[in-house]
């Protein structure tokens, strides 16, 4: 072949093929060195002679310089560069976790030691490309399709051979182990302890299979595992149990829903009347017990029943005390209905549109409170105030009142 073909080579070699790799480099520089131009070799976190340098450089303008590349004996990055008028040749070699990896391109002969470098790609001008691995056999392109193609079908017949035992050791030990799960989920208690089945488990094994063939007249073991039928047997035993549990758990938890709701209805209807706690560090309040007293008394009179029953409300009464507070409901929202449809007297209007009770709507917090006004909304009433005069230029109050336009601005926050 010519020698100013060009040729393009990947190698792949282990840090312990250094010394081949530099007979790779010299081989290449001494049949390409030209002596107008040289190679200008750089290294980078480079051991020279035993001694360590963050760089070194080197100038090969003839050949007795080639043997200089012997001094290098560790290095992180190396490169070899020399420009003429016909050619550019470039060797970039780097080091990473034990691996060497060369990037070579340039005019000049081919390679004949193939054995340099693990795995290596081979390019040039004439030829097909071609692969070579350490023993330095040459493959084809269709030679390395084939082994890549060959070891991806390996790969795949593993993988779904280690699937298929996989599933079949889980399935084994779900047979071995189905009478443990069923003992534990129907008794609560283990079956195993310090790697001995427990005497209790052991009892239950007994009993369960002597049932078992009694009520199917069908053996529960065979070859010491027990059969497909009898594995059945047991899943639905703690099947059916954890049915069973779980309707009793429903139906407990709606009828304790219902006991909490109908001892909380004098709470809920005080503080949906009232708007004040009932209860207070764990106590009833003293608003509260006045509250029930009176309601009862109340209840007593105009109906002539009981209001408790047990020391628990009665069911009509439960319902007296949740139309009060259904019918104090319905009142409430009137005024809100009037105020969308702007037909709320002036009186009302003055009443509703106060700044307190815009901003308890807003941010669901009291604005007074022991007869002060809060500090959340003294910053709420500093900023509104500023904010509508910023807009609109106007005084939001005047004689310490607010004024009209300051109330319609205050109606369109809500």
């Amino acid at each position: 072949m010519s020698e100013e073909d060009l040729r393009e080579i990947l190698g792949i070699a282990k840090k312990s093929k250094w010394n081949q790799i530099k007979k790779f480099i010299k081989f290449i520089i001494q049949n390409t060195l030209k002596k107008d131009a040289g190679y200008s070799l750089t290294a980078l976190d480079v051991s020279v002679n035993g001694k360590k340098k963050p760089k070194y450089n080197l100038l090969i303008k003839n050949k007795g310089k080639i043997k200089d590349i012997d001094k290098i004996i560790d290095f992180n990055h190396l490169t070899l560069y020399q420009a003429t008028h016909n050619s550019n040749n470039l060797i970039d070699i780097s080091q990473n976790n034990g691996t060497i990896t060369v990037l070579a391109k340039y005019f000049g002969p081919s390679l004949n030691n193939y054995q340099i470098f693990d795995f290596s790609v081979h390019l040039d001008a004439l030829t097909e490309p071609f692969f070579t691995i350490g023993n330095g056999m040459k493959i084809s392109s269709a030679g390395i399709l084939k082994i890549i193609n060959k070891r991806e079908e390996l790969i795949a017949k593993t993988k779904k051979e280690t699937t298929k035992k996989e599933s079949k050791q889980v399935k084994d030990t779900k047979i071995q182990n189905i009478e443990v799960f069923a003992f534990e989920k129907l008794t609560d208690k283990n079956a195993i302890w310090n790697g001995t089945e427990t005497k209790s488990f052991q009892n239950w094994k007994t009993k369960t299979k002597n049932k078992y063939r009694i009520e199917s007249g069908n053996i529960a073991y065979y070859k010491g595992k027990p059969t497909k039928k009898f594995s059945q047997y047991l899943e639905n035993l703690y099947k059916n149990i954890n049915n069973k549990t779980k309707k009793e758990i429903t139906k407990k938890e709606s009828k304790q829903v219902k006991d909490t709701k109908i001892q909380n209805i004098e709470v809920f209807a005080f503080e949906k009347l009232t708007d004040k706690n009932a209860i207070w560090n764990r106590t009833e309040t003293k608003s509260f017990q006045n509250w029930k007293a009176k309601s009862k008394n109340k209840y007593r009179i105009e109906s002539g029943n009981i209001a408790y029953y047990k020391g628990k409300p009665t069911k009509k009464f439960s319902q007296y005390l949740e139309n009060l507070y259904k019918n104090i409901n319905h009142k409430t929202k009137k005024p809100k209905k009037n105020l969308d449809k702007k037909i709320i007297s002036s009186k009302k209007d003055d009443k509703e549109v106060s700044e307190q009770f815009i901003f308890k709507t807003l941010t669901g917090k009291n604005a007074i409170w022991n007869g002060t006004e809060t500090k959340t909304f003294q910053n709420w009433k500093a900023k509104t105030k500023n904010k509508y005069k910023k807009e609109t230029g106007k005084n939001p109050y005047y004689g310490g009142k607010l004024t009209q336009n300051f109330k319609n601005y205050l109606k369109t926050l809500i």
